[in-house]
């Protein structure tokens, strides 16, 4: 994406119930769900506070933010640096986030991603043998993917085929995609390994369902 000077976030038009996704400086890697509240034009943009295990996350004022969204106005992505202004918990737990003073867009893009939680099949070669494993996806986009579960014996730069099933518009599916290991991280705390993935010459067919999908979880929140 790059720096639009003659988009400004109220040209955007957005409603409030807009899905966002928010990435605290500071915080983990993961990012937040929330929705636009409403915003008041040169001076904060209010959003839900993102919650973790239905308990809303405790931010900090002053903390710096990620803001991204997609935006059908403009069938595309948007996204812009801010600053929590204020944290507010009534009526509702919300936070002010300082006005945006430059957005960052593009066309429908790869990296929107979204929390989800799949079952799915790692196939991958150990000691010149085929092996199915068993993982959980819990983020996904149109060019990767993060898994986590047992050790998977796969090295960065390894290449794995991942296989699991979405629905969308009540059709399943069943995606076989080529990938290869971006990253791999052993979390002491959960016992487990997490893999970041990048997929491989994924067909057009597939990276229309993959956005598709991927638009229906932001929409509707998983």
């Amino acid at each position: 994406m790059t720096e639009n000077k003659n988009t400004t976030f109220e040209s955007l038009k957005l409603l409030p119930g807009q899905p966002l996704q928010l990435e605290f400086e500071g915080y983990d890697e993961n990012r937040d769900r929330s929705t636009l509240v409403g915003y008041q034009r040169g001076r904060s943009v209010l959003v839900s506070t993102p919650t973790k295990q239905g308990v809303a996350m405790s931010i900090k004022a002053k903390t710096a933010v990620k803001v991204r969204l997609f935006v059908n106005q403009i069938n595309g992505a948007c996204a812009f640096q801010s600053t929590v202004q204020h944290v507010s918990v009534l009526p509702f737990p919300h936070l002010h986030l300082a006005w945006p003073e430059a957005l960052v867009v593009g066309e429908v893009r790869k990296s929107i991603r979204a929390k989800v939680h799949l079952i799915c099949s790692a196939m991958v070669t150990i000691e010149d043998r085929r092996k199915t494993l068993s993982a959980v996806l819990d983020d996904l986009s149109t060019n990767g993917a993060r898994i986590h579960g047992q050790d998977l014996q796969v090295e960065e730069g390894d290449e794995m085929d991942l296989v699991f099933k979405i629905e969308v518009s009540s059709v399943e599916r069943i995606l076989h995609l080529k990938s290869v290991v971006r990253t791999r991280q052993f979390n002491q705390a959960k016992e487990t390994w997490y893999y970041g993935l990048q997929f491989l010459d994924v067909d057009e067919a597939d990276i229309i369902t993959l956005h598709a999908y991927v638009l229906t979880q932001l929409h509707t929140g998983g």
